[in-house]
């Protein structure tokens, strides 16, 4: 009896508990588009507000 070779869990630190996978694609646009939202508008505010 042969063992097969054991496989190597990943792990993906952009999404440890792999919700990604469980979001349709509606969900994912609005994540998508809110993301984009934070990068571009808040983002530059807060580094400003915080110097």
């Amino acid at each position: 009896m042969t063992k097969s070779p054991k496989t190597i869990a990943t792990f993906d630190w952009a999404d440890p508990l792999v919700l990604d996978d469980m979001l349709t694609d509606e969900e994912r646009l609005v994540r998508d588009s809110i993301r984009r939202f934070c990068q571009e508008e808040l983002q530059p505010r807060v580094l400003e507000a915080f110097r």
